[in-house]
């Protein structure tokens, strides 16, 4: 906003009354300062909001580098490149990283955790779009090993964003008779 925005917002915000109307240069020019003063925060404040995001950070790339433990060598560019890099790995959670942490948690090799993920022409074709965050990790009940269903399931909630939903299950895989028929529409393992 500019100045003269924030200061009439700041005049509307004063009560009714004809002592404003006597003290109109006065309270005018009090409302000015701080309406500069209010701009120059905005300004401020907006700049700051570009810098939390590493691809336009200028002043906070030395405390980016810092957090990671990158040296500051290179050019501006390269060193948000690496930034940015750091910053999209880390927050992934793939397959294989519900394959490694639940692992040890299912008596199970790495490999042998199965994760289920439905795509969007499934959700579409079972008619709900939403299908697609949902997803599975299945356990094998054949499979040699003691494991602890409700300590998994605990950290496959810990884990998955908040927009996603997995279910640890275990069941007999249920085959149908072609890709079309949607048997197996509901929850696997219910």
């Amino acid at each position: 906003m500019s100045v003269e925005a924030y200061a009439r917002s700041l005049m509307k915000l004063l009560p009714p009354g004809r002592l404003w109307k006597m003290l109109d240069s006065w309270v005018e020019g009090l409302m000015l300062g701080a309406a500069e003063e209010l701009e120059r925060v905005d300004q401020r404040g907006q700049v700051l909001f570009w810098e939390t995001d590493p691809r336009y950070a200028n002043e906070l790339l030395p405390e980016f580098e810092e957090e990671y433990g990158f040296d500051s060598e290179g050019t501006l560019a390269e060193r948000r490149a690496r930034v940015v890099a750091r910053e999209i790995a880390e927050p992934r959670v793939r397959p294989v990283d519900y394959q490694t942490a639940l692992a040890p948690l299912l008596g199970q090799a790495t490999e042998d955790v199965v994760v289920i993920e439905r795509s969007s022409a499934q959700a579409l074709a079972m008619g709900d779009q939403r299908e697609i965050y949902r997803f599975f990790i299945y356990r094998d009940p054949a499979e040699p090993g003691s494991y602890d269903l409700d300590a998994a399931q605990d950290l496959v909630d810990d884990m998955a964003h908040s927009h996603t939903k997995g279910y640890l299950i275990e069941s007999i895989n249920f085959l149908c008779d072609d890709e079309f028929s949607l048997c197996d529409r509901d929850l696997l393992g219910v």
